[in-house]
């Protein structure tokens, strides 16, 4: 169900996608709006759930993480527990930065990001084989970013 939301709640909702950091009055004034009524409209978007959390987008090379990988994961034996295994193990695991269940050969594809192929590989042994519950996995690296994550597309909502 998409939610009820108007055209300058679409509006605000793309100004803070592109930049968090903005403060209300900046997006009020994108908005056409006063600051007042912008702060209730974005208050009434994080109590709804439609803003889950605003955060600060870090330059990863510039921090040192130079290597980025792809890891595809087959769990076997297929049982729930093994699935709930893996999936808790992930959320303790700073270097996976996205993960996700998929259809096909592989149950999931797990982002890392890591310094260099050294501390990836020491992710792989001393973190993803001692859970036990992994059949198979497959690995590719990230070359370059070609496009990065700018948020959500909002062109369908008629707001």
């Amino acid at each position: 169900m998409i939610a009820d939301l108007d055209s300058i709640d679409v509006r605000i909702l793309a100004a803070l996608q592109e930049d968090a950091g903005r403060s209300v009055a900046e997006i009020a004034e994108l908005v056409g709006l006063t600051p007042s009524p912008c702060w209730r409209r974005i208050r009434r978007l994080e109590t709804e759930g439609i803003i889950k959390r605003r955060s600060v987008v870090l330059d990863r090379r510039s921090i040192g993480l130079m290597f980025t990988a792809y890891i595809e994961v087959k769990i076997a034996p297929a049982l729930p527990e093994n699935f709930a295994i893996f999936e808790d193990a992930l959320q303790s695991f700073e270097e996976v930065t996205e993960a996700v269940i998929m259809t096909g050969p592989y149950d999931y594809l797990v982002k890392v990001v890591m310094p260099d192929i050294d501390s990836y590989n020491e992710f792989v042994a001393e973190k993803m084989i001692p859970l036990r519950v992994i059949g198979d996995f497959r690995t590719s690296v990230q070359i370059r970013n070609v496009k990065e994550g700018r948020g959500l597309p909002l062109g369908h909502i008629e707001g």
